[in-house]
């Protein structure tokens, strides 16, 4: 069987059909992504505009579905023309955030690396003391403040230890680890706090970016080599 025959074998039937919506897929990934997030941040703004116009049933629908990615707290969401987003501030600003860095990857998909590991880990920072705090304050009421921060004390010096041991020598896991015991002794010292609405957008920005560093360049690479592997298993010379 010549190459051209081996092809067309491989081109014809249900496998060939998935084979060419994957090497479609593999080349334009990244428009479909971004499309869904957009649609995904959009959606809960949607909402609230339906239910101003009176489709309520519509409406309730988006509520109801984004009631499983998010708590539509009222004192935590936006409201657009009188009526409730269907996203908390954080969630609009971390999945707002993605969407525009994977918008603002696309020009240097081919340039740009991955933000390390160890840099992404300090973008929980920012995010997990707003959040982290405000959500510990009611545990101070209820429980002995010397046992809540000598807790969290005993989890620092426990996994400080272990990174020692196992040679850890990034400075960005220690920094992100004492934040958990300096975050609680905070709470005990000033008790119960509540975040605000820009707090929570600067937060959730900064975790949305460093997302979509980290992820947006790990997916280019795993589709670049799917996409070489496509075109040899067609016969066409392999994409760069």
């Amino acid at each position: 069987m010549t190459q051209d025959e081996t092809t067309l074998a491989i081109e014809a039937g249900p496998a060939g059909w998935v084979n060419r919506q994957t090497a479609w897929f593999a080349r334009h990934w990244l428009i479909v992504v971004n499309i869904f997030t957009g649609i995904f941040v959009g959606l809960p703004y949607l909402a609230p505009v339906l239910m101003r116009y009176g489709y309520n049933a519509p409406a309730h629908v988006i509520y109801t579905a984004y009631k499983l990615t998010c708590h539509q707290l009222p004192s935590r969401s936006y409201f657009i023309l009188g009526h409730q987003a269907a996203f908390c501030h954080r969630d609009t600003a971390i999945w707002g955030a993605f969407f525009i860095g994977g918008l603002v990857f696309r020009p240097g998909r081919n340039r740009l690396r991955a933000l390390p590991f160890h840099w992404w880990i300090l973008a929980l920072i920012p995010i997990g003391l707003d959040g982290g705090t405000q959500l510990v304050g009611p545990l101070y009421e209820a429980l002995p403040a010397w046992a809540l921060t000598g807790f969290a004390v005993a989890v620092w010096l426990g996994l400080t230890a272990v990174m020692v041991s196992k040679g850890v020598k990034h400075r960005q896991y220690y920094l992100f680890v004492i934040c958990f015991p300096l975050a609680m002794y905070y709470v005990q010292i000033t008790g119960t706090r509540l975040s605000n609405w820009q707090l929570r957008s600067i937060t959730g920005a900064i975790f949305g970016l460093a997302n979509a560093w980290l992820m947006y360049p790990m997916f280019e690479e795993a589709f670049g080599d799917l996409r070489r592997e496509m075109d040899i298993k067609r016969g066409h010379s392999p994409a760069v």
